[in-house]
């Protein structure tokens, strides 16, 4: 699922309550759930836990100047996924050339040789490489362990600097006890700053960096719970 940025999120939640998250929420499991939510405070974004269908995971840590000097978090599910982000105030007019994104989502599929090596950590990297359009990609592909039940995770990071994007991606792996499925839960931690960044945010770009993404992030990858649902 590609981040939607919140210049398209912002234009649908004005008017939104905190009532509105529970009710999308609610809904994910059931029938196509309503596309937009917003929090409306610190303590609504810091407190909650998204129910996915086949995991839980808490937002990441959020403070009071989000809704002050910028716009305040917001996101959507898309495709069965679900993407949160933060943007400058004025992200209608300017796009998303400051933002945090958070991508999530799922995958079951056949438990196979790959799945096998990558239960037991062996190594199957692909090389760093630099795209045409000038991203690179697959830096510093690692193994980490995160989550609730000390879930193996494919790490690795890529970066645009004719954009100014940065990304993050854990992908975490569950494995079911007969050993004939596996579940992927995807974790993309997006940063932007734009090299056309007004004026007028520069002072917010020292403040509202990639490292304070990744650190108020964590709480995301702690709080991960993969379940055992393996049905798809």
């Amino acid at each position: 699922m590609k981040y939607i940025y919140s210049i398209f999120i912002s234009l649908f939640f004005l008017g939104c309550s905190t009532n509105d998250i529970d009710y999308t929420l609610a809904r994910m499991a059931g029938n196509k759930p309503a596309q937009f939510f917003y929090f409306a405070t610190p303590s609504d974004a810091n407190q909650y836990m998204f129910h996915h269908k086949d995991f839980d995971m808490l937002m990441p840590q959020t403070k009071e100047i989000d809704w002050i000097d910028m716009g305040g978090w917001n996101g959507a599910y898309i495709y069965g996924g679900i993407g949160v982000g933060l943007d400058i105030k004025e992200v209608t007019k300017y796009g998303g050339v400051l933002s945090y994104g958070i991508n999530m989502n799922s995958s079951i599929y056949p438990y196979t040789d790959r799945e096998r090596e990558i239960e037991n950590k062996i190594k199957n990297f692909s090389p760093q490489r630099t795209r045409p359009d000038g991203e690179t990609i697959n830096v510093n592909l690692h193994y980490e362990t995160h989550g609730k039940e000390d879930y193996t995770c494919i790490v690795n990071s890529s970066y645009n600097l004719n954009r100014g994007v940065y990304e993050k991606y854990y992908g975490c792996y569950k494995f079911n006890q007969e050993k004939t499925k596996a579940k992927k839960v995807g974790i993309t931690f997006i940063y932007t700053k734009s090299p056309n960044l007004p004026q007028a945010y520069q002072h917010l770009a020292k403040e509202y960096t990639y490292e304070d993404l990744l650190k108020r992030s964590q709480r995301v990858l702690d709080s991960l719970y993969i379940k055992d649902d393996w049905k798809k």
